[in-house]
C-alpha cells in the first residue's frame, strides 16, 4: 500500500563529528516518525565502511522511508537508497558529496595536503581540531555572532565520539568514491548544496548525478544549514518529498 505524507518515516543521518539533532529545525512539523542517526562510536566500531553503516541502518529503520543525510551522512543515505529495492524510497543530501578528497579527475575535493594535516591534528589534538571544524560549519554566514551563539551549545556538548572513531570516519572520507552510485541511483534524489560552504566545494558545475536527481544551491547556506537557509531548505524538501500532492505544514 502506498504511504501518504502523514505516514512517511524520515531517517536523518548526521555527518562526521556532528550530532544529527543539529538538523531538526529543517524538519519541524514533519508528518511522520523522525529517526535521528549520528555516527556514534557504536556504529563506527561495528562497521568497516559507509556501505556497512547503510546495511545496518536498513535493518533497523522502517522502509520505505525518506532518507536525509548531512555531509558524510549524505554518503550513508545514498548508499542506503542504492541498496533498497523499494520503489517509494527518496533521498535528500545536505552539503553532501559523492567524493570528499581531490584527485586528477575530481578537482573540487579537499587536497591531500590539507586532508592529511587535518587528520594529523585530530590524532594529536582531538579537542581543538574538532572545535576548529565546528567553527567551519558556520564560516561564511552573514550573521556570524548569532551563528556562534547557536553553535555554542553543540560546542559545549563536545565530540560525541572518540578520537579513534573520528579518524576512522576520516579514513572513510578519504577512500569513499560514490560518483558511479550517484549517477546510477534508481530512486529520486534532492541534493541541497551550500552557497557559502567552507568545508565542501560545490560540485554542481563539474558533476552530473542521475537524471532523476535535482541539484539546488541554497543562497547564503553554510555547511550547517541554519538561519534563513532553513526556510529555503524546508521549502525544497517539502516540494521534493511530497510532490504527489500530500501536504506537510511548513
Amino acid at each position: 500500500m502506498t504511504q501518504t505524507a502523514y505516514q512517511t518515516p524520515l531517517v536523518v543521518v548526521g555527518g562526521w563529528g556532528v550530532d544529527a539533532a543539529m538538523l531538526l529545525p529543517l524538519f519541524d512539523g514533519w508528518p511522520g516518525e523522525i529517526h535521528l542517526v549520528s555516527l556514534t562510536d557504536t556504529l563506527m566500531t561495528r562497521c568497516e565502511s559507509v556501505a556497512e553503516v547503510a546495511d545496518y541502518l536498513l535493518d533497523h529503520y522502517p522502509c520505505p522511508s525518506v532518507w536525509a543525510g548531512w555531509s558524510q551522512g549524505a554518503q550513508v543515505a545514498m548508499a542506503a537508497a542504492a541498496q533498497s529495492d523499494l520503489q517509494e524510497a527518496r533521498v535528500i543530501t545536505l552539503a553532501g558529496f559523492p567524493r570528499f578528497t581531490a584527485g586528477p579527475d575530481w578537482p573540487v575535493g579537499m587536497s591531500a595536503e590539507s586532508f592529511n594535516t587535518f587528520r594529523d591534528a585530530i590524532a594529536s589534538e582531538t579537542g581543538p581540531a574538532w572545535r576548529h571544524f565546528q567553527q567551519l560549519l558556520i564560516h561564511g554566514c552573514e550573521d556570524y555572532l548569532k551563528a556562534r551563539k547557536e553553535l555554542q551549545p553543540w560546542l559545549k556538548q563536545g565530540a560525541s565520539v572518540t578520537s579513534a572513531s573520528l579518524i576512522r570516519g576520516l579514513e572513510w572520507l578519504e577512500r569513499e568514491d560514490q560518483r558511479g552510485l550517484w549517477q546510477e541511483l534508481p530512486v529520486p534524489a534532492l541534493h541541497l548544496q551550500a552557497e557559502q560552504d567552507a568545508v565542501v566545494r560545490s560540485w554542481a558545475g563539474s558533476f552530473a548525478p542521475a537524471r532523476s536527481a535535482n541539484v539546488i544551491t541554497v543562497p547564503g547556506m553554510t555547511h550547517w544549514p541554519r538561519g534563513q537557509a532553513v526556510a529555503r531548505c524546508r521549502e525544497e524538501i517539502h516540494r521534493f518529498a511530497f510532490s504527489t500532492g500530500d501536504s506537510w505544514q511548513i
